[in-house]
């Protein structure tokens, strides 16, 4: 006699990891899937794929025909998937930059975006520095508590601005920014010279210095910075490595499809005689 194959309930991290393979396991179909094909695919108990399938029916990843009891991707999950799509060329076409820049300097350069939250770590090329500041993709700063963050705020649109105002202060140091008007006045200046620094801001010995990254229309695509040591990047940073970190994001923003403003004028009394 056999029994009804049964499973022990699910932790929350294993259900979230299977959901995950029943979406891939039907992206590798052809178009819609039944509970029993996906079951197969992945070796698991039919009841357990169907209480997932349900669970992501309700919330919009996967669409359910009643006449074939059949899925498919739902709208939620095709937005996603578009999201990742667009993060990723973004850094795409930013890593060859990083790595000139990197090849310049010889410290690490990160390219992050920006969110409703803070500053997220998009992409990381560690240098050849004697010591290297190393942190992983999706690594998140609050706005006030990085270069990059004060860089969203000098260049962000005021749609953005509006939304971060309500967010509290988040504080990595003793050196964290957390005083507005004190945030504000490193804003100003971001906006003038076009670069932020954040002096063991957000880890103690290090420092970093970000510039911006925008797109055709002018808007923040991302930052673009330099991190290192305060031993081998001290604030304030040399020139050169200012200038190289400037010349990289302008490149990267003309690859977005920003056209840097003529900076040129011409004084309409130059060339009349005394």
């Amino acid at each position: 006699m056999t029994g009804a194959a049964t499973s022990a309930p699910e932790g929350s991290d294993a259900a979230s990891v299977t959901a995950l393979r029943i979406i891939e396991a039907m992206l590798q179909g052809a178009g819609t899937s039944g509970v029993s094909e996906i079951a197969a695919r992945l070796g698991l108990p039919k009841a357990r794929v169907h209480r997932h399938l349900t669970q992501l029916r309700t919330s919009g990843y996967v669409l359910h025909d009643p006449k074939t009891r059949r899925y498919e991707i739902g709208w939620r999950l095709a937005l996603l998937g578009n999201r990742i799509a667009t993060q990723a060329s973004f850094v795409i076409v930013a890593k060859p930059r990083m790595e000139q820049l990197r090849d310049e300097v010889n410290q690490t350069i990160v390219f992050s975006q920006v969110n409703e939250t803070g500053v997220v770590v998009m992409e990381v090329l560690p240098g050849n520095a004697p010591m290297d500041i190393l942190f992983h993709p999706g690594t998140t700063f609050g706005f006030n508590a990085a270069a990059q963050g004060k860089i969203a705020l000098a260049f962000g649109s005021l749609e953005q601005l509006r939304t971060w105002e309500s967010l509290d202060p988040e504080v990595r140091t003793p050196q964290t920014i957390t005083d507005r008007a004190r945030l504000d006045e490193a804003v100003a200046q971001a906006r003038i010279r076009g670069w932020a620094s954040a002096p063991e801001e957000t880890y103690l010995g290090v420092n970093a210095i970000a510039a911006p990254v925008r797109d055709s229309k002018g808007s923040l695509v991302g930052t673009l910075a330099i991190i290192g040591s305060v031993h081998y990047l001290p604030d304030p940073p040399a020139q050169e490595t200012i200038d190289a970190l400037l010349a990289a994001s302008a490149r990267l923003s003309a690859d977005f499809g920003f056209e840097a403003p003529d900076q040129t004028t011409t004084n309409p009394n130059e060339n009349e005689e005394p």
